[in-house]
Parts: C-alpha cells; sequence; structure tokens
C-alpha cells in the first residue's frame, strides 16, 4: 500500500507514512501542546498524589512543588487561619483520611509534636489490639 500524499509504502494498516502524518497533525493543529487549561486532560488544576493527598495548581505559592502544586490541606488551613504555615509546621489530617481536607479536619503543628502524637497513637493501637487479642476477638 502507498502513502496517498508521498507515495511511500507503508504498511496496510497505515493511512499515511509517518512524516506525512505528522505533517498533516501540525496543519489541523492537533499537535500543538496544549498545557493547562488548554488541555483535554485539564481537571481543574487538582491532582491526587501517589501518596493520597489531593494537590492543587498554585505555580506562584512559596509552597508549591516544581510542578507549581501544592497539598490542598495545606491551603485549606492557611485559608481558614489567615496566615501561611509557619516554617518547620504540618497539618496533620485528623481522622487520618488523606483527601478529607474539611478545615475541622485539619490540625496544624510543629514537625516535632507530629511526631509524638503519631508515636502516642501507634502505641494506643497496640494496647488495643492487645486487648483485643486477649478478649480472643482478635488473631
Amino acid at each position: 500500500m502507498k502513502c496517498p500524499d508521498c507515495n511511500k509504502e507503508i504498511s496496510y494498516r497505515a493511512h499515511r507514512c509517518r512524516s506525512c502524518h505528522v505533517k498533516n497533525m501540525h496543519k489541523t493543529g492537533a499537535l500543538i501542546n496544549k498545557t493547562g487549561e488548554k488541555s483535554h486532560r485539564w481537571k481543574g488544576g487538582r491532582i491526587t498524589t501517589a501518596a493520597g493527598y489531593v494537590a492543587v495548581l498554585k505555580p506562584n505559592h512559596s509552597r508549591a512543588d516544581r510542578n507549581g502544586y501544592v497539598l490542598e490541606h495545606i491551603l485549606v488551613w492557611e485559608t481558614t487561619h489567615g496566615k501561611p504555615l509557619p516554617k518547620g509546621w504540618v497539618v496533620h489530617h485528623l481522622n487520618g483520611i488523606k483527601n478529607d481536607n474539611r478545615p475541622s479536619n485539619l490540625i496544624g503543628l510543629p514537625s516535632k509534636k507530629h511526631y509524638l502524637l503519631l508515636e502516642a497513637k501507634a502505641k494506643r493501637i497496640q494496647e488495643l489490639e492487645a486487648l483485643l487479642k486477649a478478649q480472643g476477638q482478635l488473631f
């Protein structure tokens, strides 16, 4: 089979040879690199990170990553409290659900206190598991 534009030999499944296909895509505007709101994959500037947190596109924010995204729970905390999250602080989800960014579910605290909180929570879970095992409710 031959390309209708340049007469090169092509596979039977292709409609044009690769170079003519690319030229045609440029003519129609299909190969123009569309980013942000112009992209067909635009989702309003909100993504879910690999860790399960929601991130929002805010490229000018001081905590924006290299792609311009800021974790939504930080933005919600800052909006609720009317000030930026202090350096060395973290925002903790009280119920442990990473995408539940209601202001009532978020608490900002220094990183060291957050670590101690997680340590205490882990200890309490171990105590409860031991209690359930002693009662024969957990195997």
